[in-house]
């Protein structure tokens, strides 16, 4: 970050080291503890899959202009050439390096040559982001920051048209991989727009003609996915939700430090701003960077945690800001500071990849408990899911919490789609965000946007009202499902709902048997 002695071979290798550092945790489980991404991973099976016997009779298909589907037009074509475990790791790795290697790109394109300061995003490529299994959207980001960069590069050459002409296409890009990554092109573009316009106006030699071109390059660009929105917006199957959670966004903004331990998440981010802090004085900052940031802090403060179907939405602007730091500011240091920063960075990014690791290991035990239970459910069986709650004192390293966050084993069970054929109601199958439906009578069971049922509801007789608004599938469940798979803490031997029988116990995951 800043040191004055570089040999030319000296960036690359970084570099390639960061992503090697990255990516090693990937070869030590076959699905890593990400929250949604045995979920993600059964829905892109289920479209690579469309001639499978079971699958085709419980889904179908459903393709549409959709603000979501980046990740699943890759996932289906990759799952039909390679193993679900394999091309569901690369798929999730694309999503761990595409915010790393667009922000790389556009500082590249801001300060006309690779800087090392971008290469301080390899400390953030495993965030709470990542972690909650947010594929599209992280994939969304990495294009995103790619077209700014192209953006860039064309209007510092003054080719506004082929700007307008370009933006148009990667806005598009950007909105079939995540509405928020078409969001981030569009402040990105938009700042830097705004800032040449300012700039003019405080010069005195800002005129209509110029605003006029701006605006319309903006429109052109824009327009497009903007209009495919408008025209194709549907609302999920339970309506757009708006959630605000004030208390929250107290913590929302440590996102993009956050890993699977509370200490580690803190030292990053004292770290990070601490660097920040004491190199913002003399760092070159990229033309519309302030007003960006400035725009992503307003929309942190306003918008709502979740809304229009999607969750953690505030929570994403702090990590899109995080990358535009790296992006976007070039610090200026002498050989020694610069030294020391390096040294920092490399140990917060080697001791957040081994703890990645050490988690993602502990996964993989949990992982042979679940498969133990799967051995006993046939094929075309109905599973219900439930959990038990794990306590706040339980030891680290099973990946099984994002600490004081999110648990991260809710859509663990989603392996008994792939390696079962079993029906799981919580596949992510909404038509209105992802490209599948649920075929009837199948459709009365699934819960495409709903939750785990905990495992103290099931000791009613019957499902109540409230439950059967938060878990829809609970509506006779008795008469309607084959086995009951229970994640996380093994629940006590004695009392067991009725009409339950124990196929068999573990750690982490338990099976029980619904006798009708």
């Amino acid at each position: 970050m800043g040191v004055s002695v570089r040999p030319a071979w000296a960036w690359p290798a970084v570099a390639v080291s960061i992503v090697a550092a990255s990516l090693a945790p990937f070869l030590v489980a076959d699905a890593p503890a990400v929250l949604d991404y045995p979920n993600h991973l059964a829905r892109f099976y289920v479209l690579a899959h469309p001639e499978d016997p079971f699958l085709s009779k419980v889904y179908v298909a459903r393709w549409a202009i959709l603000p979501n589907v980046g990740m699943d037009v890759i996932g289906q074509a990759l799952l039909r050439m390679l193993p679900p475990s394999v091309g569901g790791r690369l798929l999730l790795a694309v999503s761990l390096l595409a915010p790393f290697a667009g922000a790389t790109l556009y500082a590249r394109a801001a300060f006309g040559r690779w800087t090392w300061g971008s290469l301080g995003a390899g400390v953030i490529a495993y965030n709470g982001i990542f972690i909650l299994g947010f594929m599209n959207f992280l994939l969304g980001l990495g294009v995103a920051l790619a077209g700014a960069s192209a953006w860039r590069v064309l209007r510092r050459r003054g080719r506004g048209v082929a700007a307008a002409l370009s933006g148009a296409a990667i806005g598009v890009c950007a909105f079939f991989c995540h509405l928020l990554g078409y969001g981030f092109f569009a402040i990105l573009i938009g700042a830097q727009e705004g800032d040449e316009l300012l700039r003019a106006w405080r010069d005195g030699r800002l005129s209509a003609r110029a605003a006029l071109a701006a605006a319309a390059r903006l429109a052109v660009a824009l327009g497009p996915a903007a209009a495919l929105y408008v025209l194709t917006h549907r609302a999920t199957r339970h309506g757009d939700i708006l959630w605000w959670s004030w208390p929250s966004k107290l913590m929302q903004w440590l996102v993009p430090f956050m890993i699977y331990d509370v200490r580690l998440t803190i030292l990053t981010a004292i770290v990070v701003i601490g660097v920040i802090v004491l190199t913002w004085r003399r760092a070159r900052r990229a033309s519309g960077v302030l007003l960006a940031l400035a725009g992503l802090l307003a929309l942190y403060l306003v918008l709502p945690f979740a809304a229009a179907g999607g969750t953690f939405v505030d929570s994403r602007m702090s990590l899109m800001a995080a990358l535009l730091l790296f992006a976007g500011v070039a610090p200026r240091v002498s050989p020694r500071a610069g030294a020391a920063i390096a040294a920092a960075f490399a140990l917060v990014i080697a001791g957040r990849a081994a703890l990645v690791a050490d988690n993602w290991l502990g996964r993989a035990g949990d992982l042979v408990e679940l498969r133990a239970d799967l051995a006993h459910i046939p094929a075309g069986a109905n599973i219900l899911p439930a959990n038990t709650e794990i306590p706040d004192a339980q030891p680290g390293a099973h990946g099984r919490m994002l600490p004081n966050y999110s648990r991260l084993d809710d859509h663990l069970a989603a392996l008994a789609l792939i390696e079962r054929h079993a029906f799981w109601p919580l596949l992510f199958a909404d038509p209105s965000q992802q490209p599948v439906a649920v075929r009837p009578p199948y459709d009365q069971l699934a819960a495409p946007l709903g939750q785990v049922t905990p495992w103290r509801d099931l000791f009613d007789a019957a499902a109540t009202p409230a439950e059967v608004r938060e878990y829809p599938y609970l509506r006779d469940w008795r008469a309607r499902f084959d086995y009951v798979l229970v994640v996380g803490p093994r629940p006590p031997a004695a009392p067991t709902p009725a009409a339950l029988t124990l196929i068999r116990a573990g750690d982490e995951t338990s099976l029980y048997r619904i006798d009708r």
